[in-house]
């Protein structure tokens, strides 16, 4: 009790005392819901526009871009994965210089099936281009691709988001090393013609040359899908040392964004669709006048049709060392948070997790945090390890959240890093919205049914010290067998996590032949409490907190449940359909524009479970399915084709 009160003290004082993080961060909006659409005559269009920044005399400690796509409210969202380009086109106004400079990318999302309500925002750190954003600049939206621009399109908003406060490192200037498409797998014109060794001199007397990187592969050529869909190395050389290789490929199954239209679990050379390209840097010592950087690729042939390119965007930044010996900062409250980006990983009811990074010219090896909701029951924890500088780590906090009130705010602070005084605590501090976790009665059902590949897949329920509560290990798993577990919980926290280690979640529509699984939770009765859904990628996460007497929540599903399995098909299916209690559940199946009845059927007193149809007596082509249960209509389409 004493140790709470004097935490909570602690954090009070610290709040008076903070200075500068109680300064809310200045929002420059470059591009306010701008409708964007293609220009199939040309594969791109673009948006340029100018914003005013702060001058010289505002310092930047952080700059945060804020991208946000919606739907358009009469049109579809944009279809497919293309490439968009945020620039940096001028600056210092009209008269100004033309730096061209590429400060994100991000890929738009399959959308075609969100609605006017959809709205989604990505964040991704541009502190390096502080130096250029002064005064009037010009920012450009590039969207490519070449579909059709009359049903369709996107509503995007640039944020920027600036945080006031004294330069981790001085900037002193910068130089753009490649920026373009590059050909990959051509013996005619190989990439290495493109990415030539670069000589970077040390012009600005400067301590370090940052090298910021975006790359992503494209095309699919006919010999290793390249560059799309083949993992290639790259290395960095400097000086002749090796400084990186690593696979050019990212793992999408995981994207918070999900689940969408088409393909989004197929993992690509850097990017995911409806995700941002995250840069990636290397900071290198200028210990010479004149260094020596050389950028390679995985040497590849295609002897065919050579159609892959590598889209890449490098320039190098020049900073002086960092200002303080011993500086930690608080990046990211990761979990709990409200977020689209930390989405799959909230909300909790227990060990939160952090950002931290080591703005500091000396290794950070330990560093105290306290957090807590509301400024009650405060907790403490020592981080321990080796954080180099300019380096980010993920840091678990252990420990319940008391959600007393509800909903609340988490507060962060870290404080006394290597046992000395931060030499700027103005960012040792964050709060986050915290939302309360589904509240459940100590007893209820847990439904997990296994689709064809169960051997992907697992399924269990931990408490908050991480036990076993119910646990269906990975690779024991029946084929299409449904488990089961009546719970009986005592009052607290726990986890749901179900995984996928093939990444294509329970149901998808690319892989008929795995078969349809789900996920449901149910109260004492059978009645629906949550349905998960089953295109879920690799994973689902679900924190809970049980109440005695608590009355199991209202589902916020529309019943009955439907689902065709599969619903692309050779004209035999089945319907999987829940509902609360046994009724009577009327069926019609129609032709693409409901003008033909070609069946229409009663099903007496069905409460779950699967329904065979066969509808090959008629020819290929969309079909609609409207399944009525007491009063209540829900439709899903099929897509028959036998060859």
């Amino acid at each position: 009790m004493k140790k709470a009160l004097y935490l909570a003290i602690l954090v009070s004082l610290l709040y008076a005392c903070s200075g500068p993080v109680t300064i809310s961060p200045i929002h420059i909006t470059s591009h306010d819901q701008t409708f964007v659409i293609t220009d199939p005559s040309k594969g791109y269009n673009s948006y340029p526009t100018w914003a005013v920044f702060p001058g010289t005399e505002t310092d930047y400690r952080k700059i945060i871009l804020n991208i946000t796509y919606a739907c358009p409210d009469t049109l579809h969202c944009g279809e497919w994965d293309y490439v968009d380009n945020i620039y940096i086109n001028r600056i210092n106004g009209l008269r100004g210089d033309s730096v061209n400079i590429e400060l994100a990318r991000m890929i738009s999302p399959y959308g075609w099936f969100f609605d006017s309500t959809w709205v989604f925002t990505w964040k991704v750190d541009i502190s390096d281009y502080a130096i250029l954003l002064r005064d009037s600049v010009e920012i450009s939206f590039r969207h490519s691709g070449y579909e059709n621009n009359t049903d369709r399109g996107w509503l995007v908003t640039l944020d920027f988001e600036i945080h006031e406060g004294p330069q981790v490192m001085e900037c002193l200037g910068w130089d753009t090393l490649f920026q373009g498409n590059y050909p990959y797998g051509d013996s005619s014109d190989p990439i290495e013609n493109w990415l030539t060794p670069k000589t970077i001199s040390n012009r600005y007397k400067a301590d370090i040359a940052r090298l910021r990187i975006i790359q992503t592969g494209h095309g699919m050529d006919d010999f290793e899908n390249c560059a799309e869909f083949c993992s290639k190395w790259r290395k960095i050389s400097w000086n002749g040392q090796l400084v990186d290789q690593r696979e050019i490929w990212r793992e999408c199954s995981t994207n918070p964004l999900y689940p969408q239209a088409g393909t989004w679990i197929f993992d690509r050379a850097g990017w995911c669709p409806g995700e941002v390209v995250y840069p990636e840097t290397f900071d290198l010592p200028l210990d010479n006048e004149k260094n020596n950087l050389l950028i390679e690729m995985e040497p590849y042939i295609n002897p065919n049709n050579p159609s892959a390119k590598y889209n890449i965007s490098a320039l190098v930044i020049y900073y002086k060392s960092p200002a303080s010996k011993s500086d930690v900062t608080l990046q990211e409250i990761v979990s709990p948070d409200i977020s689209d980006k930390y989405s799959r990983m909230n909300p909790i009811c227990c060990d939160p997790k952090i950002i931290i990074k080591n703005n500091g010219s000396e290794p950070l090896n330990r560093v105290d945090v306290i957090y807590g909701l509301d400024n009650r029951h405060m907790q403490s924890y020592e981080w321990k390890g080796d954080l180099k500088s300019q380096m980010s780590t993920l840091v678990n906090l252990p420990g319940n959240l008391d959600y007393e009130n509800g909903s609340g705010e988490f507060t962060v602070i870290l404080k006394s890093p290597n046992g000395r005084k931060d030499e700027y605590p103005a960012d040792n501090m964050l709060s986050s919205v915290a939302e309360l976790p589904p509240v459940l009665p100590t007893q209820f059902i847990l439904k997990f049914r296994t689709n064809n590949d169960s051997s992907h897949n697992a399924c269990l329920v931990t408490n908050a010290s991480g036990e076993y509560v119910v646990h269906h290990e990975l690779g024991k798993l029946g084929k299409s067998k449904v488990y089961t577990d009546t719970l009986n919980l005592v009052p607290g926290c726990y986890n749901l996590y179900v995984s996928d280690t093939a990444g294509d979640g329970l149901d998808f529509w690319f892989h008929p032949e795995a078969g349809y699984g789900y996920v449901r939770l149910l109260d004492m009765n059978g009645h629906l409490i949550k349905s998960f859904g089953s295109d879920f990628g690799s994973e689902i996460r679900y924190a809970f907190v049980t109440r005695e007497g608590a009355i199991a929540p209202e589902s916020q599903e529309e019943l009955p449940l439907v689902k065709a399995v599969p619903a692309r098909n050779y004209g035999i299916f089945d319907l999987e359909i829940f509902n609360n209690d046994p009724a009577d559940v009327n069926i019609h199946i129609t032709n693409a524009d409901s003008t033909k009845i070609i069946l229409d059927q009663t099903i007496r007193a069905f409460k779950e479970g699967f329904l065979p149809f066969d509808i090959t007596a008629h020819e290929d082509g969309i079909y609609r399915i409207y399944v009525e249960v007491d009063g209540k209509t829900v439709m899903k389409r099929i897509r028959m084709k036998r060859s």
